[in-house]
């Protein structure tokens, strides 16, 4: 009994120092972006979209820094810097079919911002587009504007 006692103390810190640590980001989803989410996906199943459709955790930590860029002045209003997201994300996992939708507002209720979102050009096919992941970013300014970014992609199971 004490040598299995000895073994197991001696061991214990070989486990303890050995394990890897994540130090990386930890994404954590805003409320007003899962509510933003929920009202997309329910837009997307009243109009025959029910397949899978997920809020991805990490697709969401990239869609939160592209609005904080927007919100900070780092990078208007548009889609033209998301190249580097996509990337990053596609290192992750193989996505494709990549869409997104970016949209500066002062309301922050989640049926009126995709009310806007769909008055964006393109902004219903966007949102109807073939996908199964979801991201959305939402950050806000001193002034009061909220600076969405809608993320979506495919990725196969």
């Amino acid at each position: 009994m004490k040598i299995s006692r000895l073994i197991l103390l001696l061991t214990m810190p070989l486990f303890l120092f050995s394990c890897k640590k994540d130090d990386g980001p930890y994404v954590q989803i805003k409320n007003n972006e899962n509510l933003i989410y929920q009202s997309i996906k329910a837009y997307r199943n009243a109009n025959g979209e029910d397949g899978p459709f997920v809020h991805q955790y990490f697709v969401v930590g990239e869609a939160q820094i592209y609005s904080y860029k927007m919100a900070n002045g780092v990078q208007e209003v548009n889609t033209d810097g998301l190249d580097v997201h996509w990337d990053a994300l596609n290192e992750k996992y193989s996505f494709y079919n990549h869409h997104a939708l970016v949209l500066k507002t002062t309301t922050s209720n989640e049926d009126e911002i995709v009310d806007e979102l769909l008055l964006l050009p393109e902004g219903e096919a966007t949102l109807l587009e073939d996908v199964t992941q979801c991201g959305v970013g939402v950050e806000s300014d001193t002034e009061g504007n909220y600076y969405i970014t809608v993320l979506l992609m495919k990725a196969d199971s």
